[in-house]
């Protein structure tokens, strides 16, 4: 081969690496975390989340959801400080996009249909932003905080006001972006072809029907983050705190439903009746993370593309991953009262909602971004071919050659879904409540997988939490407790 041609074998191995970086998912990076989070070993699982935060937090692209994931993370290993950190960077990188910034940029969307979805910016989704205020908010009050809470509860509730019209304007400003990137040139690939494909849609029905059982909840609401500001202006004390925390507890009550939302009605009755004078009784709130939130994995089908010479071309798609594994709610019990659990948010149901709102988007990316990657490849391969049958064609068919190579080895490497997705939040949150008498009193927790916690003893604030972390069945639970001052 003449000295041409090899500085192009070089340029495809550099395409090879450059395509290999690209392709370790989130999910790869994040492996040794979940697998000791998966066994309730907080501690390692922060360990390991702090070598993985370090070298990745700095990343422009993926610097969020790695300050999700450490934050999370380190908060289960009851890491307070590392916890509130990655949490203060997260919402720094975030709060650009609340009322004010785009949520996508025109450069990376050009970058993603020579790539991959992966090259995006991860920006946050709203049940990100609104459960990492919520959870900043949880470490400021167990840290001796109660002002930095208030204003977390806050940021949590704009986010979640702020979604509504946002997301509805991203998903159509997406869908409008990928479908005018042909620019009305009929000799190039057209996504709709894709989209009208019976084939193509049988696939899709059979690999997105397990979502058609999750019912997220309207506005894009978070009901856990909604009724823990209620428990926190329950416990401040103040009347006007009162009628807030009775507003919070009405609207988390209305999200989920006449079952699971009869005791947060209670608790609005509790507030209604404080903010009228009614003697104050002592609160103890036991709230349980359970289990494990969706995680993604990688969906592949072979799309009709209906080019000249490029009939179909291997897809790489998003998948949502359910985790069955988890410990289904707790009784509580102290002198005459058993209270059994209550679903307070089905984590589950707000991130496939989030996913089924994002997946025509995504989709429609992939086709083009697939497309456009086979197209470059069958001209280079034609290109060969031509020149190889022409006179004194050798030589430039020798460079297309390797040209074709390269393309079809970047495209396979590029041939990956985005995997990013915050994986150490919960599946549900359970809830139940107690009064404690003047004089307190422990209360005994019994999980649903049979596992009897240590009598726990609330805080001595009239209103106060206690904090049960489980990962799934047969795996300890962590225990915390904390008060809201009053003002």
């Amino acid at each position: 081969m003449s000295g041409t041609i090899r500085p192009l074998w070089l340029f495809a191995a550099a395409i090879i690496v450059a395509g290999g970086a690209l392709g370790c998912s989130h999910h790869n990076r994040m492996k040794d975390v979940v697998a000791a989070y998966d066994d309730g070993d907080f501690s390692k699982a922060a360990s390991e989340m702090q070598s993985v935060w370090e070298k990745y937090h700095e990343d422009e692209v993926d610097a969020v959801i790695f300050d999700l994931e450490q934050g999370s993370v380190a908060r289960a290993a009851w890491q307070l400080d590392a916890s509130i950190i990655a949490f203060d960077e997260s919402w720094d990188r975030m709060e650009p996009y609340l009322d004010i910034a785009a949520d996508t940029k025109v450069t990376e969307e050009v970058a993603a249909a020579m790539t991959n979805q992966s090259v995006r910016t991860y920006r946050g989704t709203t049940y990100d932003r609104i459960l990492a205020c919520t959870y900043q908010a949880m470490n400021h009050l167990q840290t001796g905080h109660p002002e930095k809470a208030g204003v977390e509860f806050v940021r949590a509730r704009k986010w979640q006001e702020d979604a509504v019209d946002r997301e509805r304007k991203r998903i159509d400003q997406e869908n409008e972006q990928w479908r005018a990137a042909n620019n009305g040139d009929a000799s190039k690939y057209d996504p709709e072809s894709t989209l009208k494909s019976a084939e193509f849609q049988e696939k899709l029905d059979v690999a997105y029907a397990p979502m058609a059982q999750f019912q997220g909840y309207a506005d894009y609401e978070v009901p856990v983050a909604t009724w823990l500001r209620g428990v926190f202006y329950l416990g401040r004390g103040a009347p006007s705190d009162f009628e807030q925390a009775r507003q919070c507890f009405s609207r988390a009550a209305g999200m989920l439903g006449r079952a699971n939302g009869a005791p947060l009605a209670a608790d609005a009755r509790l507030a209604s009746d404080l903010a009228v004078g009614a003697s104050t009784r002592r609160v103890c709130y036991i709230v349980m993370e359970s289990g494990l939130a969706p995680s993604r994995k990688e969906l592949r089908i072979d799309i009709p593309l209906f080019l000249p010479g490029v009939p179909y071309v291997g897809a790489a798609f998003p998948q949502l991953e359910y985790h069955e594994a988890a410990v289904a709610g707790f009784t509580a019990r102290i002198g005459s009262q058993s209270p059994t659990s209550t679903i307070l948010t089905n984590v589950d149901a707000i991130v496939t909602a989030d996913f089924r709102n994002r997946l025509p988007a995504t989709i429609l990316a992939t086709l083009v971004s697939s497309a456009s990657k086979a197209a470059v490849s069958y001209a280079l391969y034609a290109g060969s071919q031509s020149a190889n049958n022409s006179q004194n064609g050798g030589s430039a068919a020798g460079v297309l050659a390797v040209l074709y190579i390269a393309s079809v080895l970047y495209q396979v490497a590029m041939n990956s879904a985005d995997l990013r997705t915050w994986e150490s939040l919960p599946k549900h949150f359970y809830y139940a409540r107690v009064y404690l008498a003047p004089t307190g009193g422990k209360i005994e927790v019994t999980l649903a997988d049979g596992t009897k916690l240590d009598p726990v003893t609330p805080d001595s604030e009239m209103v106060s939490v206690i904090y049960i972390k489980s990962v799934a069945p047969g795996t300890p639970p962590t225990v915390h407790t904390f008060g809201i001052p009053r003002q």
